[in-house]
């Protein structure tokens, strides 16, 4: 008789890439070293180095063409157009601060965000004590983001600054949500627009990234914040 096949399963395919936003950071040691990429996760700047290039190619060098003196130097168009603390602090002050049950105060220092206040208080973090009772308040806290709506909500944080400001964190905004707006496509006109129609919702922006076919489609999964 022959012998009978054996039926593998597939293997499943690698885990998607995710950034952890984790509230602990705000009170972690500095680095030794400057951040590399001015502190943009690597896999938002993988994310920002392997997008498409407006316009056509550059020619390359040769022996009888070389880079004019006035032309920027190679690379230096290559620096994402935002600052990544900055983005880093709204995304802590609309994810993570609201569900702490404190009230806190962060601040950008340098490449990284630093916590500032404790409910009205300052936070001397070379105090031991002070820094043991920041910990048990931030502890558990985080949440993982898809790089790729990073980058696209990064590329529009400036844009979005008054409509943000509009809409306050703890509000009636999930910042979720326009992450996965930016990923899909939109541009903060479209973001703020979608708000106030009331159409900035989990099944409209998966049809959306769906008909589109942009990186951000099958992303709005339920927001993966944990507080174990």
């Amino acid at each position: 008789m022959p012998a009978r096949r054996r039926h593998r399963r597939p293997r499943p395919g690698p885990a998607p890439v995710r950034v952890r936003l984790d509230a602990l950071d705000l009170v972690a040691d500095p680095p030794l070293r400057p951040l590399p990429h001015g502190g943009v996760p690597e896999p938002v700047w993988r994310a920002w180095r392997a997008r498409p290039l407006a316009g056509p190619p550059p020619r390359p060098l040769t022996l009888t063409r070389s880079r004019p003196a006035s032309a920027p130097s190679p690379g230096a168009e290559e620096q994402p157009p935002f600052s990544w603390p900055d983005v880093l602090v709204t995304l802590h002050r609309y994810l993570l601060l609201p569900h702490l049950g404190h009230a806190v105060r962060i601040a950008a220092i340098g490449t990284a965000v630093r916590l500032t206040h404790l409910d009205g208080a300052p936070v001397a973090l070379a105090d031991p004590a002070a820094r043991l009772r920041a910990h048990r308040a931030l502890a558990g806290h985080h949440v993982d983001l898809d790089p790729h709506e990073l980058l696209a909500f990064a590329l529009l944080h400036a844009p979005l600054g008054a409509f943000l400001a509009a809409h306050p964190p703890g509000g009636d905004l999930d910042l979720h949500l326009v992450l996965a707006a930016a990923g899909a496509g939109l541009d903060a006109a479209d973001v703020a627009a979608a708000h106030a129609a009331g159409t900035l919702t989990p099944d409209r922006l998966a049809l959306l990234a769906a008909l589109l076919g942009g990186a951000g489609a099958g992303t709005l999964d339920a927001p993966r914040r944990s507080t174990a």
